[in-house]
């Protein structure tokens, strides 16, 4: 096969891995996020080309770009575009205390050099949560795809909220949505998973199964999930959207009522479960190889333990070195200036 060919055929197969990661088996899943949490600094395990210094990026002027106006591919629509358009308001609107995070320029927007296709990433904080962070993927008809994860402050042992849309080709319309629990403990459960039942209940083309060939159900999954797998992209406005809306304000209100323990050891026990979080993600997700597809394996690498799961622990290097915590953060002269970035703790103290 030629080198064009040869591309082709890696693309299509990473699409068929995730579509196949959602498929129906026999095992009943609950889903894990196609991407979580974010953070900047570097780690010494990546690549030598991911260690570089990098100039920090900040999201809230990118937004203004919101909607994009057309795809990377004449003629094809971005499908999920009016859900991160919706999200990016709502939270301008209703989360208290809205921040944008520095985090890594070359991270923040990248361009295929093989295929046409876009990666585009928003990074933000709260008065109630650690990390926000939004992805959108526009790959034409190849590839379009929308991912958001809410990690709650370390306050609170309040599920993890998991965005995960996804399209590969018209007849390959994935959709995943989820309050992924960090206990499965039935005390958590019934608190903060059963009280979904009824709106789940009302979104039944979105209360399907998935395959157990990716994730194990008895980690951070819940039995609420909203889980749809469609041959044509009519549901995505037709039903996933209220539906999201509807997830999103029950999420957030909820977590807004909670009751807060600002104990230092009852904070480091929930970040010791978002970190398990993390790595549980970064070593299952079936996304990071579509990431090395398009953008190669460095930057995936990189994208992976420095963005989506910045708490997760990379694999070990060729002379079987892993590191286990993080270097400080670095930035460019434009995130240096503002007052935030000046005032900034590292990410993961």
């Amino acid at each position: 096969l030629g080198t064009n060919n040869m591309r082709f055929v890696v693309l299509f197969l990473s699409a068929a891995a995730l579509v196949d990661a959602f498929s129906p088996g026999s095992v009943l899943i609950r889903p894990a996020s196609f991407g979580s949490v974010a953070g900047a600094g570097r780690r010494t395990t990546l690549r030598a080309a991911c260690n570089v210094k990098a100039k920090l990026a900040l999201s809230d002027d990118r937004t203004k770009a919101v909607p994009w106006k057309k795809s990377v591919v004449a003629d094809q629509r971005l499908l999920y575009m009016p859900f991160l358009e919706y999200q990016l308001q709502y939270m301008r609107d209703t989360v208290e205390g809205l921040k944008e995070i520095p985090f890594e320029e070359h991270l923040s927007l990248a361009k295929s050099s093989r295929k046409p296709a876009v990666i585009e990433s928003w990074l933000y904080e709260s008065k109630d949560f650690e990390k926000i962070r939004l992805t959108y993927i526009d790959a034409g008809i190849g590839a379009q795809v929308f991912n958001s994860v809410w990690y709650p402050r370390h306050s609170m042992d309040a599920p993890i909220f998991g965005i995960d849309f996804l399209a590969f080709g018209p007849k390959k319309v994935l959709a995943i949505l989820d309050l992924q629990p960090l206990k499965q403990d039935a005390d958590y459960l019934t608190k903060y998973i059963d009280p979904l039942i009824p709106l789940r209940n009302k979104y039944e083309d979105l209360c399907g199964r998935m395959s157990g060939k990716f994730y194990d159900e008895a980690q951070f999954f819940s039995r609420q999930l909203l889980f749809g797998r469609f041959d044509n992209d009519e549901p995505v406005m037709a039903s996933l959207y209220p539906a999201f809306k509807e997830y999103l304000d029950y999420y957030t209100t909820m977590i807004k009522a909670l009751k807060k323990d600002e104990s230092d050891s009852y904070k480091s026990a929930v970040k010791e479960l978002h970190r398990a979080y993390d790595q549980y993600s970064a070593e299952k997700d079936p996304a990071v190889g579509l990431f090395k597809t398009y953008w190669g394996e460095d930057w995936a690498e990189d994208f992976t333990h420095n963005f989506l799961f910045s708490m997760s622990v990379p694999p070990p290097t060729a002379d079987g070195v892993v590191a286990s915590t993080k270097g400080p953060v670095t930035g460019g002269a434009a995130a240096s200036e503002t007052a935030y970035f000046k005032n900034k703790k590292p990410w993961d103290n």
